[in-house]
């Protein structure tokens, strides 16, 4: 079996892993006493609760300097290891994976849920609206882009599709950045498209109709987009560690009761337009997740052979 490039890299992760727990780098205390936690994080809307909360002050409340430290998914957990980064911020599927495969990380605390209503759900697979395909069985057979194999999105559309009685070995699944995706729909290259908003809401103003949420089939409480931190940081910096979850937590709360806030953040830091900031939907900014949500991910992980082992959540998280 082709093992996914998330596998391939956490050879690369492992190479930094020794020189990088051990170099001895440490983020400075500001002047004001207040130390500084860089966070390694990704351009979405998950991670918009933690930016909100860094302009109201919620961060510096409790004694912590939070630099936002733009970054792709691949350089997360090396950042962590080689001490450029306290925190990092990725999927709860990638952490498992990352552990499997020894790096030595732990989520420290959710960040987001999906919504109750699968309809709301950030990921969506959708097909053009004149599209004979009418149900998920009838895409056996068929060509669907992925933004990458084995990410978040693949891996939930995959259990969603498996919860409809599709066989998801006869599904063909290919690569294609968001944006590329849905052209590719209209000029009929690929027949279904796996998108995530703010493109599921360009899709659909497009004329692609949504077939299946990328949370059906999941139970409730599993964890999506997760922070994180290297295991020696949990340990020999824990007081600090949980005054960021802390201030986390206060900031889903508030950026769940002010949405309208959050939306106008999303384009200070990622590449959401203020038009479409408005109209995309948003997960859900939470820190709980239920124990059982992790075993759910290394059940999918397990299930679909991403990893050359079975995957266990021991330990993966606070």
């Amino acid at each position: 079996m082709r093992y996914p490039r998330g596998v391939i890299a956490v050879a690369a992760i492992l190479a930094v892993t020794t020189a990088g727990c051990a170099n001895g780098k440490s983020a400075p205390t500001t002047s004001d006493g207040l130390r500084t936690v860089r966070v390694s994080t990704i351009g979405v809307s998950e991670a918009a609760a933690m930016v909100l909360g860094v302009r109201q002050g919620f961060f510096e409340d409790a004694g912590l300097d939070v630099r936002v430290v733009p970054a792709e998914a691949p350089a997360v957990i090396p950042s962590l290891l080689s001490g450029d980064a306290e925190i990092g911020f990725l999927s709860a599927p990638a952490v498992l994976l990352a552990r499997s495969n020894g790096a030595p990380v732990v989520a420290v605390s959710n960040t987001s849920a999906n919504p109750a209503d699968p309809a709301e759900n950030t990921v969506q697979l959708q097909v053009a609206a004149d599209s004979p395909i009418r149900v998920p069985k009838q895409l056996e057979g068929r060509t669907v882009a992925v933004d990458t194999l084995f990410q978040l999105p693949h891996l939930s559309i995959l259990n969603a599709l498996t919860s409809k009685g599709v066989n998801v070995a006869k599904v063909r699944f290919t690569e294609l950045p968001f944006p590329a995706m849905t052209e590719a729909l209209k000029a009929g290259r690929v027949d279904a498209i796996l998108s995530a908003d703010p493109f599921v809401t360009v899709g659909l103003a497009a004329g692609a109709r949504n077939l299946l949420s990328g949370s059906t089939g999941q139970p409730a409480g599993v964890p999506q987009s997760v922070f994180l931190a290297a295991e020696q940081l949990t340990t020999s910096e824990r007081a600090t560690v949980d005054r960021f979850r802390a201030a986390l937590t206060r900031a889903c709360e508030y950026a769940q009761l002010h949405p309208d806030e959050l939306r106008a953040v999303l384009p200070t830091y990622t590449k959401v337009a203020p038009d479409l900031a408005v109209k995309i939907r948003l997960p859900v900014y939470t820190t709980a997740a239920a124990p059982a949500g992790w075993q759910h991910w290394a059940d999918v992980l397990t299930r679909q052979r991403v990893a050359k082992k079975a995957v266990r959540p021991d330990g993966a998280y606070l």
